[in-house]
């Protein structure tokens, strides 16, 4: 197991660190979606979000301050994710992978009960429709971000935890993922925003 996290999720080369990344996400994604749809009740998780304490309850006014909202909570996410990549976990791996796939199970939990805050007219059952919706978007800009910030870690939490003094810089290909991640996460949350008003 630690040869396979070694060669494809920490990787030298960005794009195996984020095509693994995503390939585990997909499958995790598909079958908390499937299992959520199907053996969990509709509304299962609703209010019991921190986001909902966070963004509120309610649309906005205007599109452009539902997008500040949405986009907001999100970029303190990937601030978030970036912190507690700083952290290695057992010379394993950083800890934002933990938390990105943790963001994900939650999310696929929420399409498959129908637990937003602003809820679908019915539960969406897994199906490619998804690809309509925002979210699948913000994953993937979750998972570039950690996958851009893998090497990044400050300190090693292990047996015989210790500081990591040698940390390397962003390649310019770190660089241009964590770019491309953030962007991907903005467009996702315009894209939410329009959907919400339009909902209304």
């Amino acid at each position: 197991m630690k040869r396979i996290i070694k060669k494809y999720f920490m990787n030298e080369k960005f794009i195996i660190r984020f095509i693994s990344l995503l390939t585990v996400g997909v499958i995790l994604f598909t079958l908390v979606w499937f299992l959520s749809y199907y053996f969990l009740p509709d509304g299962f998780l609703k209010g019991k979000a921190v986001s909902s304490r966070i963004v509120g309850t309610e649309a906005s006014n205007t599109l452009l301050a539902e997008w500040g909202k949405i986009a907001g909570y999100n970029l303190g996410a990937v601030c978030l994710l970036v912190l507690v990549n700083l952290i290695l976990w057992f010379d394993l791996f950083p800890l934002g992978y933990v938390t990105v796939f943790g963001n994900l199970t939650l999310y696929s939990i929420y399409m498959g009960t129908n637990s937003f805050m602003i809820s679908m007219p019915e539960r969406m059952a897994p199906s490619l429709a998804i690809f309509a919706r925002s979210g699948p978007y913000e994953m993937i800009g979750f998972l570039l971000v950690a996958a851009a910030t893998y090497n990044q870690s400050r300190f090693a939490l292990a047996k015989n935890s210790y500081r990591i003094t040698s940390v390397p810089r962003l390649s310019w290909e770190q660089w241009i993922g964590l770019g491309f991640g953030i962007a991907i996460i903005l467009l996702a949350a315009w894209r939410e925003a329009i959907m919400i008003m339009t909902s209304q």
